[in-house]
């Protein structure tokens, strides 16, 4: 059973559904090529590194000098 609040935030979201959506694809219509690859990197997609036994210092450092040279 849900409250009358709830009811207003499910409505609200169902109603905000489908604006959302053409905002999205709005934005990634006009994604460049290179903002794309930058994204992509931030997030992990463009490359997956294998794991490294370890703190993660060294990994995130080689990873940190490749953002650097395709953000530049």
């Amino acid at each position: 059973m849900s409250t009358e609040d709830e009811q207003k935030w499910l409505a609200a979201w169902r109603s905000a559904g489908p604006e959302l959506a053409r905002i999205r694809g709005r934005e990634l219509r006009e994604l460049d090529d290179q903002t794309g690859t930058v994204q992509a990197t931030w997030l992990g997609i463009a490359e997956q590194s294998p794991a490294k036994s370890g703190s993660g210092l060294l990994q995130f450092q080689e990873w940190m000098i490749k953002w650097r040279s395709v953000a530049q």
